[in-house]
Formats: structure tokens, C-alpha cells, sequence
């Protein structure tokens, strides 16, 4: 039997690393193993006669034991804590080696660059934000500074004959 490589995408947060690993042709014949630096998994289809295998050396550590698995006929999707060494470090690169994996690509749906926030914290800021402004106005105001010297009452508009002798 010829083994076949599956397709994965990837992502990466501060804390956090997705990897979802196609598995359309052995929906329920696979074994996942997740270890601190790797991700092994293999599967197979005895209908069409094929064996997949998967090994994915992870650039940095992550804790093996707790991770969030959500399985489909069609994929396997992995949330991976990162083991950290120091708060919110991302890695250059999902895996340990250099070289371009043809099977791997990016996740575009759930990476975030390390310059943006997260949504909790993006919340917080602009809660915080519009209180220091007084946006929504809670802030007692005296009587004096309530009315503004612009509310004066305004002279009337010249009379229409005015303009007419204009034109």
C-alpha cells in the first residue's frame, strides 16, 4: 500500500496554535497523537485501498495534554495551548523545519498578527475609551455649563427687499 500525505492548515495566536488536518477519505479510521512537539496521525480507506500518515515536528512546545479536538466526516480541528516561555511570544513559523511543506498551508480565518489585539481586550479598550470621552453623557453637568454661550438668542434675517435690490 502507498501511504498518501493529508492536507493541513495552520494558525497561531499569543496562546494559541489551530491546525486542521483533512480527513474526507478516512472520516472514521485515523489515530491522533498529540505529543509536546509533535503531531502525528494516521488513517485509512480499505475501499480505495489507501494509508495516510501525517508528522508534524511543531516549532516550539505546546501542552500535549491540554488541547480542544472538534471532529467532522470531513476534518479534524485541533486548539493547541502553547507551552510559553515568555507572555504572548509568537513563533516565526509553525513547524521546527525551515523547508516549505507543500501540504501545509495558512489559515487565514483564524491567524491574527501579533500586532493585533484580541477581541476581549479590543472590547475592554474602546469600553474604556468611551468612558474617559463621556460619549454617552453620565457625568453630572452644572446648570452654567449646560447652557453654552452659542445658545444666545440670534438677530432676525434681513428683510427679503434687501436682497432683491442686491440682484
Amino acid at each position: 500500500k502507498q501511504w498518501y500525505q493529508r492536507r493541513v492548515r495552520g494558525a497561531q495566536r499569543r496562546d494559541k496554535i489551530f491546525v486542521t488536518i483533512t480527513v474526507r477519505d478516512c472520516p472514521k479510521n485515523y489515530a491522533l497523537q498529540v505529543e509536546p512537539r509533535r503531531i502525528s496521525f494516521t488513517g485509512s480507506n480499505p475501499e480505495q485501498n489507501k494509508k495516510f500518515e501525517l508528522n508534524l515536528e511543531l516549532y516550539g512546545e505546546i501542552e500535549s495534554e491540554e488541547y480542544k479536538q472538534k471532529s467532522s466526516d470531513r476534518n479534524i480541528q485541533l486548539c493547541l495551548q502553547k507551552r510559553r516561555k515568555e507572555e504572548g511570544e509568537y513563533w516565526p513559523r509553525l513547524l521546527e523545519s525551515k523547508t516549505r511543506m507543500h501540504f501545509l498551508k495558512t489559515d487565514f480565518n483564524k491567524w491574527k498578527d501579533e500586532d493585533e489585539t484580541d477581541d476581549d481586550d479590543e472590547t475592554n479598550t474602546w469600553e474604556n475609551m468611551m468612558s474617559s470621552m463621556n460619549i454617552d453623557g453620565t457625568e453630572g453637568d452644572s446648570e452654567e455649563e449646560a447652557q453654552d454661550s452659542d445658545d444666545d438668542d440670534l438677530p432676525d434675517l434681513e428683510d427679503e427687499k434687501e436682497f432683491e435690490k442686491l440682484e
